[in-house]
């Protein structure tokens, strides 16, 4: 199958590593997206009115600054913009008189807090919704192509939440059912993996546990919850 994009290309070079390959190329593009955004975007006029209408970034794509390392002297500039901005807001709020902050009805909230609840998605992860529509779209196009065939063969499968995007998505396909058979199998031995490595803390056993048993609990909670940060918390 012809038209095979960048995102193909760094598809099949996900499948080498652990882990989900549509999760580990939405956490690969945030951080060239952080890279740029910290190193050649600092002092844009729009790239600073999107921060400011999110409220800045996402608590995930914010501590992934942490892990960038470098460019710490961009991401001063942008939060130091955030901090004055989101001071000015709450100062605002502050500065009413008690007699008409008393007059709020019950029922209804300041306007600063629709504000914030109602802000704008983090620039990064905007960018990374469309970017998981194309990957688990590609994944479904290009699962009977024999080069992308044998990446997946490879890899950990895709995790559930893009399983079940695939479903929403591509219903219809016929190569869905493949990618499916090929996914669920590779979920039946990280479960023996599991079953093993339970087994295998019996106080009676004798035998080693192996290097994929191991590594099963942590490769478990990817599959079922994604890799770390890219699907957030329930919390609100």
């Amino acid at each position: 199958m012809s038209g095979k994009s960048i995102g193909y290309v760094r598809l099949v070079e996900a499948c080498e590593k652990p882990g989900c390959p549509v999760c580990r190329c939405l956490v690969d593009d945030g951080r060239r997206q952080l890279d740029a955004l910290l190193y050649e975007q600092v002092n844009d006029p729009d790239v600073r009115r999107r921060l400011r209408a999110a409220w800045g970034l996402c608590n995930w794509h914010t501590w992934t600054l942490q892990a960038l390392g470098g460019a710490v002297t961009g991401s001063a500039i942008l939060y130091a913009d955030l901090i004055r901005v989101a001071a000015r807001r709450v100062g605002r709020l502050r500065d009413r008189r008690p007699a008409r902050l008393a007059r709020w009805p019950r029922r209804s909230r300041p306007r600063l807090v629709d504000r914030y609840r109602s802000r704008a998605p983090c620039p990064v992860c905007r960018t990374g919704r469309d970017a998981e529509a194309r990957y688990v779209d590609t994944v479904v196009d290009f699962i009977d192509d024999p080069e992308f065939m044998r990446a997946y063969g490879k890899s950990s499968g895709m995790c559930v939440a893009h399983a079940v995007t695939a479903v929403e998505r591509r219903a219809g396909a016929s190569a869905l059912r493949r990618l499916l058979d090929e996914t669920l199998g590779k979920w039946e031995d990280l479960r023996q993996h599991l079953d093993g490595f339970v087994r295998k803390h019996e106080y009676r056993n004798v035998e080693p546990i192996s290097e994929a048993e191991a590594a099963a609990c942590a490769a478990a909670w990817g599959l079922v919850a994604g890799a770390p940060g890219v699907f957030g918390n329930d919390l609100h």
